[in-house]
């Protein structure tokens, strides 16, 4: 359970702040990647929340 309660929230705040950098970026190759990143710190985000739910549930 640590790695849905802990380690995936701090990926997902490493994503967001890669995010931004990317974003911050010119180049369109980065733009690119921004968001990748914006969408794996989604999903890390989002998975606890997830687990919580499906747990509350069965």
């Amino acid at each position: 359970m640590g790695f849905f309660f802990i380690i995936l929230p701090c990926l997902a705040i490493v994503s967001f702040a890669c995010f931004a950098a990317c974003r911050a970026q010119r180049q369109k190759a980065f733009k690119a990647l921004a968001y990748v990143f914006l969408s794996v710190g989604l999903v890390c985000g989002l998975t606890p929340v997830g687990v919580l739910i499906w747990a509350s549930t069965g």
